[in-house]
Order: C-alpha cells, then sequence, then structure tokens
C-alpha cells in the first residue's frame, strides 16, 4: 500500500541531460516571448495562443519532472513519448483551427479524430497535475467526471439528464468554459506576465534588494532576523505572489540565519512560511488568484487590489507581532550592526530596483489592463539589467535564462488552471454547483455563520495539497453562490475565498510552504505548519470580519473605516499577546486568558461584544503598563 502511494505521489526535479535541457529552456523562451507581446498588445487569435501555452506547459511538466519520487531522475522515453502526444494533441487543434472556427458548439457533429485528439488531450492534463500537483486533485476532478457520466443514473435532486461522449467532449474541450475557458485565458494572458516579471527581478537581484532592505528596516530590533525574514518575505512575496518561490528565495537567507541568532529550527520555517504565505494576499500581485477573481468577478483588479490592501497590512502586522512578542519573550538578540547596512546605503546603492516596482504599482492601480502594466514593468527592468550585466553578453544571456525561468515557473499554475477549467466545466454542464450550494445550505441548518463556517472548512478540506489558483475556482463556482445567496456582497465573498484558499500553503496535513521551509530549516514539516498556522492565525479570522465588517475593505466612511481598522488591530495585538505570553511584560495565565478574551469580543460582529472587548483591552493595557513600571522601579535597600 505504502509503494502504491509513492507510485501516485507528485515527482520530483529531474537532472536532464543537455539537449532535454536546452529543449526545456527553448520552449520556456519562446512561449514567454509570445505572451509577453501579446501583454505588450500584439494580436494573436486567443484559441490558438491557448493551444500553445498548455502544449509548453504539459511538455515542460513532463520533461522537467519525474513520474513519482521512485523514479530515475535522468532521461525518461515515457516522458519524451507524453511530450509527443502533447506537442501532437495541441498542434491537432492549431491545425484544425479554421474549421472548428466555423462549427457551431453543441450542434455540429464532432470527427473521430476530434474526439480523439480531445481525450488524449485531457489524459495528458490529468497526468500532468498527477505530477505536479498531486493525487488529490487528480481525484477529485475525476469524481466530478464521473458524476457527468453516471449521474443520470442517480435518484433525487443530484440526478441529471445525462450526455453523451461527444456532448461532454465538445463542453469540456470546444466550449469556452471548459479547458480552454476563463482559467486557462487568466495562467496565459494575465497571471503568466507578473510570473515572468518576479522571474527577471530574481535574477537581475531584486530577492537581494528586498532582503538588505528589510534588514537596514529591522535588523537591528530585538529579534532582528526573525523581523527581517517577515518583511522580506513580505516584500518579496508582494511581487511573486507564490508562497513556495517565497519560501525558497527568502527562506535560504532568513531560516539559517534565525536558527543562528537562537530561534529553534521549527519556529524558523514556521516564520518564514506564515511570512511567505501572506504575499499571496499582499497587493499589488497578490498571487494569480486575485486574476482569476477578476475574471469570475467582472470587479476591476485595481478594485481588488485596493479592498485587499488593509486587511494584508494587518495580517502582516500580525505575523510581525507575533514574532515581535515571542522575541522579547524568549530575549533574542538583534542583528549586529556589521549585518545590518543603513536604509541610505540600501537605497544609494539599489535605487533603481525601485523605478519598475514603482511602475508595476502604478499600472496596476491607474491602467484598466493589468497584463500591460506587468509588461511595461518587465521593460522597466531592463535599465537594472544594463547597470547590473555590464557586457551585451551576459546581458542576453541573463534574459534569456530569465524567460526560460519564468514560464517554468508557470508550470504548476499552468496544471492547475487546466485542471481547474475541467472541473468548472463539468459543475456547468452537470449544474452541480446550485445543487453543492442547496447541500451547504442544509449541512449548515439555514444558519448563516454556519453556512460561511462550512464554506470555510470546505475551501480548506479543497486546498489540502492544491496550488491556491486551483482551490479558488473550485470555491468560486461551489461556495461563492452559497455565501452571496446570504446576501454577502460578491467582493467580500470572493476576496474571503482567497484568504481562506491561500491559507492551504501552511494548512496540514499537506502544506508545501511548510514543506519548502522544512527542507531548508532541517525541521519536521508538521510541526512547522502547525507553528506556521498559530502564528498566521489572524488570516483564518480576517475574511469573517470583513465579511460582516466591510468597512475594512474600503466599504464605508472614513470615520468608520478608521474605527474598525482600530479595533481589528487592537484584536490583533490582544490575541497575538496571549498566545505568545508577552506584551509589555511576560504574562501569566490570568492575564493571556484575558487577553484572549478581549481579542476574540473585538473581533465578534456584535456591538456589544466588540464595546465589552475595548474595555478590557484597555483596562489591560493600563495593568501591564502599571505592571511594567513598578517592576522596572528600583528596590530600596533598608539600613
Amino acid at each position: 500500500m505504502l509503494t502504491l502511494l509513492r507510485r501516485l505521489a507528485p515527482g520530483h526535479s529531474r537532472d536532464l541531460p543537455a539537449p532535454e535541457k536546452w529543449v526545456v529552456h527553448v520552449v520556456g523562451f519562446a512561449t514567454a516571448l509570445l505572451l509577453l507581446a501579446i501583454s505588450f498588445g500584439s494580436y494573436v487569435n486567443r484559441e490558438i495562443a491557448l493551444f500553445l501555452f498548455l502544449g509548453a506547459v504539459l511538455s515542460l511538466a513532463f520533461l522537467t519532472t519525474t513520474g513519482n519520487p521512485l523514479r530515475p531522475r535522468g532521461r525518461s522515453w515515457w516522458a519524451l513519448a507524453m511530450v509527443g502526444l502533447a506537442a501532437l494533441s495541441c498542434g491537432y487543434f492549431i491545425a484544425m483551427h479554421p474549421v472548428h472556427e466555423l462549427r457551431l458548439p453543441m450542434i455540429d457533429a464532432l470527427s473521430w479524430l476530434d474526439i480523439a485528439a480531445s481525450i488524449i488531450l485531457i489524459a495528458l492534463v490529468l497526468e500532468a497535475t498527477r505530477r505536479c500537483i498531486g493525487m488529490t486533485l487528480v481525484t477529485l476532478v475525476l469524481v466530478f467526471l464521473a458524476y457527468a457520466v453516471f449521474g443520470s443514473k442517480l435518484t433525487g435532486a443530484f440526478a441529471h439528464r445525462g450526455f453523451s461522449t461527444q456532448e461532454m467532449v465538445d463542453h469540456l474541450v470546444f466550449s469556452t468554459n471548459g479547458l480552454f475557458g476563463p482559467a486557462l485565458e487568466v495562467a496565459a494572458f494575465l497571471v503568466f506576465v507578473f510570473v515572468i516579471f518576479g522571474a527577471l527581478l530574481d535574477r537581475f537581484g531584486g530577492a537581494d534588494f528586498f532582503y538588505d532592505m528589510a534588514n537596514s528596516l529591522v535588523g537591528r530590533q530585538v529579534g532582528g532576523a526573525s523581523k527581517v525574514a517577515v518583511v522580506s518575505s513580505g516584500l518579496y512575496g508582494s511581487i511573486s505572489g507564490s508562497p513556495t518561490a517565497d519560501v525558497v528565495t527568502t527562506g535560504s537567507f532568513s531560516i539559517p540565519l534565525m536558527i543562528r541568532t537562537g530561534t529553534s529550527r521549527t519556529h524558523a520555517g514556521a516564520i518564514e512560511a506564515a511570512a511567505s504565505t501572506g504575499g499571496a494576499l499582499l497587493p499589488p500581485v497578490m498571487g494569480s488568484a486575485a486574476f482569476l477573481m477578476t475574471d469570475f468577478t467582472g470587479i476591476p483588479y485595481a478594485s481588488i487590489v485596493l479592498a485587499a490592501l488593509i486587511p494584508a497590512l494587518l495580517y502582516y502586522l500580525s505575523v510581525f507581532l507575533a514574532v515581535h512578542f515571542k522575541a522579547h519573550r524568549d530575549g533574542l538578540p538583534p542583528m549586529s550592526v556589521g549585518e545590518t547596512p543603513s536604509v541610505l546605503s540600501v537605497l544609494r546603492r539599489d535605487w533603481i530596483y525601485l523605478l519598475p516596482i514603482g511602475l508595476l504599482v502604478w499600472g496596476v492601480l491607474s491602467l484598466n489592463r493589468p497584463s500591460f502594466a506587468g509588461a511595461i514593468a518587465c521593460a522597466a527592468l531592463l535599465p537594472v539589467a544594463i547597470l547590473r550585466e555590464r557586457s551585451p553578453a551576459r546581458l542576453m544571456k541573463a534574459l534569456f535564462f530569465g524567460l526560460s525561468d519564468g514560464m517554468k515557473g508557470m508550470i504548476g499554475v499552468g496544471v492547475a488552471c487546466a485542471i481547474a477549467g475541467l472541473v468548472v466545466g463539468t459543475l456547468s454542464m452537470t449544474d452541480l454547483t446550485g445543487k453543492i450550494s442547496s447541500g451547504l445550505f442544509t449541512l449548515a441548518g439555514g444558519s448563516p455563520l454556519l453556512t460561511i463556517i462550512t464554506a470555510a472548512f470546505v475551501i480548506i478540506v479543497l486546498g489540502m495539497g492544491m496550488p491556491t489558483p486551483a482551490v479558488y475556482a473550485l470555491s468560486a463556482v461551489l461556495a461563492a453562490p452559497a455565501l452571496i445567496a446570504l446576501g454577502i456582497a460578491v467582493l467580500p465573498a470572493h476576496l474571503f475565498i482567497v484568504y481562506i484558499a491561500s491559507m492551504s500553503a501552511i494548512t496540514p496535513p499537506v502544506a508545501v510552504a511548510a514543506f519548502a521551509a522544512a527542507s531548508i530549516a532541517q525541521a519536521n514539516p508538521v510541526k512547522i505548519a502547525l507553528v506556521a498556522c498559530r502564528v498566521a492565525m489572524v488570516a483564518f479570522v480576517l475574511p469573517f470580519v470583513f465579511i460582516y465588517h466591510p468597512a475594512l475593505l474600503m466599504n464605508g466612511s472614513p470615520a468608520m473605516i478608521v474605527l474598525t481598522v482600530a479595533l481589528v488591530a487592537a484584536g490583533i495585538i490582544a490575541l497575538n499577546a496571549a498566545f505568545e505570553g508577552y506584551c509589555l511584560i511576560t504574562l501569566d495565565l490570568v492575564k493571556r486568558g484575558l487577553l484572549l478574551l478581549a481579542g476574540l469580543a473585538l473581533f465578534l460582529p456584535s456591538d456589544l461584544a466588540r464595546a465589552g472587548g475595548v474595555a478590557l483591552f484597555l483596562a489591560m493595557m493600563v495593568w501591564l503598563l502599571a505592571s511594567r513600571r513598578s517592576s522596572s522601579r528600583p528596590v530600596a535597600i533598608a539600613g
């Protein structure tokens, strides 16, 4: 049984021989150039671009990832055969596009070659998903496909009329609601350009700039190494949007530094995992789920970014306070003066990195074309590249491998969005979405709060081992209708899903960010995930707060927004102090219990409970301040 599970587990990265390695680089570079040209405004037929993108993603997935952890990491003829199949099937759709463009979907018959090519493509997407993401998502998709095939044999509310093979293939592959639907389109035409920007920024030293800036800002404070990890991961993650990539990039510096300055291996990995996970929530990029949200809801990306800003900053406030209180409680030292440059010296040396980042922020907020904003930000990296690389040969080499790395970074997202398209297509074909929403209402007994909690639980379960874009795409069609039916506005409902889905990166038992941190910290990944959930606890609470108090999403009068933010910030202080056992002084159990009670009351939707929380919080702050002053007062010696 254990051997079978390992054979079905996700594969490892391959150690490719030179020919395959260059194929990967050339395919990645060529696809990146095509999609960048589209982002700059060049016209390429939508369907043909998606065929090329999916073909490239599948080919790179099979070339770079083994079939399972037991397989050798070198050349695989099976993998090369699947690359050939992917190229042939996507090439068939490109060649037949003029014919398919003229047919009437669901009316004109499909040829046997159309059906065969479609089934091969679906099978390849499932296998690529198993290799790159895991069996959990594949099993879920197979369950939905089985429901489409056999659901007509059911009785009751979940029965449907039944579908022929041609109808299923037509809907899943040849319509805009399936494999080549919104999810894959967002991955190719929106997410891609920001992933490329992050890859190029990293290639030209952007990660070092973020780390040095964080070091100069907080490195000399108590527990400076841990605070550097939080700030640098937030800065880098706001651009990369990938928790795992953030852990691997910034964690390679921050985790050993935290361990060297007295933080345990488990806590070092947990702090980095929690801080990196928040990068997917922090504007301007917010990870690929926010782009999917734009497509699913029709809400402009700039509106989503502005609404998400305050909750994201509150999340990092919570993580920073958890680190701050623990550092004071454990007496962790600041970093040495020699390790912490001044802010001015960092800006004097690396100010040019602010140009593309500032341009990206301006473009996302000001232009109504996020992909074009990402493209001009990529172009603004050229001065950075020229100053860093100096010689034209080194510059061209860096650009080539930067674009190639960016496309390789799209493999997981591309595969996840392709498989999500199959699920969305199955749900729309069978009308299962409405049935599941009704089921959520029934399961929660009609209670609004229980419905929201049930939806959150479903999203967390879906998120086990799955990347955030796939979790969001599934949850947006499964859970969002139930939330909206409660009277919750579209933006808070979908942002609720983004937050809960993002936490899948640190939610046990399959917590990809925690596992990435564990490989660097050399600690138990499950323990790291559990501690990371405690450090990031506010992320599980904030979605409930902004559903009941939309002012947190800048929806309300300025006075109401300020009041709501202040109350939530006070709750964050109280909860972190209670969990870490420190606030001005080391706390005993009574003080921790009272602060925990105050923090929970401040998050409740009841005005009476919040008023009581405010009173208790202020009383506790006065008590703690008085206790600190009395403990620091010198004791007189008699006689």
